[in-house]
């Protein structure tokens, strides 16, 4: 039974860490513990304290957390805690509760973002109502009044609009008015459903008019509870009707609309028009006020977007005159105007921007005439740059090009902040065509190039810094490689002399680091093999810091004999030699030149290029003769024979030459086919 006083012991730690105590630990409970709560998987105690009662909770899964105060409850008896969804979102948790015989209920909502419970305190009324003058009161009873109401997600907490007729409304009582579509068509239907995107309740009449709140399905989502289907309602809108049946049109009176309990807009309405002082916002990013006259924005308005804040007049809502530009506080410096007639841009405009300035003149909201803007300065005609521009580039540079209906036309001109010419380039509709040139410091030519529709086509040429000397000139078609390919030494010597053809390098190719050291040597040529194609013939040379590494024959894109050396010594390191009647030799070497091991094959396979067939050496023969591996000393430690596989066993000796195997009792038995078969592949690797 020891093992059943151990799982008692465990499930006693709760919310706590290896060698920590739990924050109940010790202290007399109010009501059973609850542990791993479905909302947030916490640990929630209610503890008997010197003031009262106190609800904590906590999800201790690291020994940094510390449990979280739920609620002060005083002198109470905890009767009650459950859980009820109220809308589509977490389940709202209730405390039922006992203070001098009489019944009191508190909502809780978790966030779990910040990990947090907090007080549903729009609901509260409602909780009232449903515990007052109650002698005997359960989770049940409270369960069927929640569910009377009309639904709506009561953790909003709405912006304070400054009318009490609307901050102090009990969003849970009311009269249903009904639903309407997502086109705020009104519905015949008594309850919530998948097409009731809006609904409206009634809770003041005064001479005619009501007091309406509309309520909207923000987050278009729902669970099932039940036979209950739960939406996200909230308040949209609070407003006086004069007929609620209609979704909008007969306001009359203060207005307030919502957006997740933010205020977007706020006025008053008189017989379904704007009128007064009236104030919109989005977010940080707009807002505006001002003055309607019979549903127009009427004298002087303020507007505000991202930071900046224009003021101006409207005139049967319509902007007129100059509207001023400037900058919030803790805002980039912006200032300027802008001047309208009949909420057009005409006339003069500037805007100043950190210390840049764009200046000039609109005519129907098109700039007309001569601009300073960011980017340069010129003309436009009907919106669109026209004629010669001055652009402002990178690093200081200027460049003077010709415009015609916002694309560049022709020749431009590169300068540096000193005006030399660093740059000209030609184009067509915006798109690079003719001739580009690049010109250094000095003034001296660095390269050409052409182009057609944008993409490289012909020669491209570059030189030295001091435009003597040619060191490439390479061919493009349709922006890749194409054609010759020729590169030269700074003293004029050709480094590299080819052709690039479908992609690849035709010819003699060397290849230089930044110091212009040989790194490469090598020919391309073109051949048919399975179709036409390009590959290394003849030898191919790699070299590291200037010193040959590297050396293979290639036969038709095909490795034939080859060397590799250590560059630092010149020692071979590797190398095939292909001797008389297809002998094949592979040598490895030790770094002090002698012999590491000699692997002799005899054999090809036939290969036909350009209809002709080559012996092709690439994947060697079989192993025939002798084979030896030395020691360091030169001592020979292994020979084995082969004629059509191996003859015999290896023989292997130590450094003194003295034999090691096989032993007095010569070969052992061969082995059967796959393991002789793996004694092959061992030597042969």
């Amino acid at each position: 039974m020891k093992w059943l006083w151990l799982l008692a012991l465990m499930a006693g730690f709760g919310c706590t860490t290896v060698n920590a105590a739990p924050f109940y630990d010790g202290k007399s409970l109010a009501h059973p513990l609850i542990q791993g709560l479905q909302e947030s998987s916490a640990t929630l105690a209610f503890i008997k304290e010197a003031g009262g009662v106190k609800g904590y909770y906590c999800i201790c899964d690291s020994d940094d957390e510390q449990p979280q105060l739920l609620d002060d409850f005083g002198a109470a008896s905890i009767e009650s805690v459950f859980l009820m969804p109220l809308d589509s979102e977490a389940p709202t948790r209730f405390v039922l509760f006992r203070q001098q015989a009489q019944y009191k209920v508190h909502a809780y909502k978790y966030d779990a973002n910040d990990h947090l419970y907090s007080r549903v305190n729009g609901l509260q009324k409602a909780l009232d109502r449903m515990t007052t003058g109650q002698k005997n009161l359960d989770a049940l009873a409270i369960k069927k009044e929640l569910a009377k109401l009309t639904p709506l997600n009561y953790r909003f907490f709405y912006e304070e609009s400054g009318i009490p007729e609307f901050d102090q409304l009990d969003l849970t009582q009311g009269t249903l008015v009904g639903y309407f579509d997502e086109r705020t068509q009104p519905l015949n239907t008594p309850s919530p459903g998948n097409g009731q995107n809006y609904y409206k309740k009634t809770f003041q009449e005064k001479d005619g008019r009501f007091l309406t709140v509309t309520f909207w399905r923000g987050i278009d989502t729902s669970i099932n509870d039940g036979s209950r289907t739960l939406y996200n309602y909230q308040v949209s809108r609070m407003a006086w009707e004069t007929d609620p049946a209609i979704f909008s049109g007969s306001e009359d009176g203060a207005s307030v609309t919502y957006d997740f309990g933010a205020i977007t807009n706020q006025g008053a309405y008189s017989h379904g028009a704007r009128t007064g002082i009236w104030s919109f916002a989005k977010g940080l990013q707009y807002s505006s006020g001002g003055t309607y006259v019979d549903g127009k924005r009427q004298g002087q308005w303020i507007e505000t977007i991202d930071g900046q804040t224009h003021t101006g007049e409207f005139q049967n809502d319509l902007r007129e005159g100059r509207w001023v530009l400037s900058s919030e506080e803790g805002e980039s410096d912006v200032s300027g105007f802008s001047t309208y007639i009949h909420d057009k841009l005409n006339g003069p405009s500037e805007q100043r921007t950190n210390g840049t300035i764009e200046r000039g003149n609109y005519r129907d909201d098109k700039r007309e005439g001569p601009w300073v803007t960011e980017a340069g300065t010129g003309n436009y005609e009907d919106g669109l740059k026209s004629g010669p521009w001055k652009l402002k580039a990178d690093k200081g540079h200027t460049q003077n090009v010709n415009f015609v209906a916002d694309k560049k036309e022709g020749e431009l001109r590169d300068t540096d902040a000193n005006g030399v010419l660093s740059k000209i380039e030609h184009y067509k509709a915006d798109v690079l065509s003719g001739t580009r040139e690049g010109y250094g410091p000095n003034g001296q030519l660095q390269y050409s190039q052409q182009y057609e529709n944008g993409k490289l086509e012909g020669r491209s040429l570059g030189y030295s810094e001091d435009g003597k000397v040619l060191l490439n000139d390479i061919s493009w078609h349709n922006d890749e490689h194409e054609g010759p390919y020729l590169t030269f030494l700074r003293d004029g010597t050709p480094a590299t002399v080819g052709r690039v053809e479908l992609g690849r390098f035709v010819g003699l190719m060397k290849g230089y680091d930044e110091n212009e050291v040989l790194y490469e040597e090598s020919n391309w040529c073109r051949f048919d093999k399975d179709g036409p194609t390009i590959g290394r013939c003849g030898i191919s040379r790699y070299f590291t810091h200037g010193k040959l590494s590297w050396e293979t024959n290639f036969l038709y894109g095909d490795r034939q004999a080859s060397v590799e050396y250590n560059y630092e010594t010149g020692r071979k390191t590797r190398e095939r030699i292909i001797g008389d009647n297809d002998q094949i030799t592979d040598r490895t070497y030790y770094d002090n030149g002698q012999i590491e091991c000699q692997k002799n094959s005899v054999g090809f396979s036939w290969m036909t290029v350009n209809q002709q067939k080559f012996k092709n050496y690439e994947w060697g023969g079989d192993l025939t003769g002798e084979q030896l591996c030395y020691h360091r000393n030169g001592v020979v430690k292994s020979r084995a024979f082969y004629d059509k596989g191996p003859v015999g066993c290896t023989v292997l000796y130590d450094e003194t030459g003295q034999q090691t195997f096989p032993g007095p009792e010569g070969c052992p038995k061969p082995p059967a086919a796959p393991e002789k078969k793996q004694r092959m592949l061992n030597f042969s690797s």
